[in-house]
């Protein structure tokens, strides 16, 4: 079975670039179940290094995780 995360950076940054449609599709996912855990905040700030780029919501969703990590 492949892991999740793998799966999940390599559709977030195919094309290298996270769009707005992805950090929409992220946002729904990470506050699905209410909370962010630090392997999703760790998730995040991983695919927001390797990309080459991202739009600014981007950012916008990586400081609101930061705030709700538990």
């Amino acid at each position: 079975m492949a892991e999740w995360r793998k799966v999940a950076k390599a559709f977030a940054l195919e094309d290298g670039h996270i769009s707005q449609k992805e950090v929409n599709v992220l946002r729904r996912e990470l506050f699905a179940d209410g909370h962010i855990s630090k392997s999703e905040m760790d998730f995040l700030l991983e695919i927001k290094k390797d990309a080459k780029t991202s739009v600014k919501l981007l950012d916008d969703l990586i400081a609101e995780c930061e705030k709700a990590i538990e």
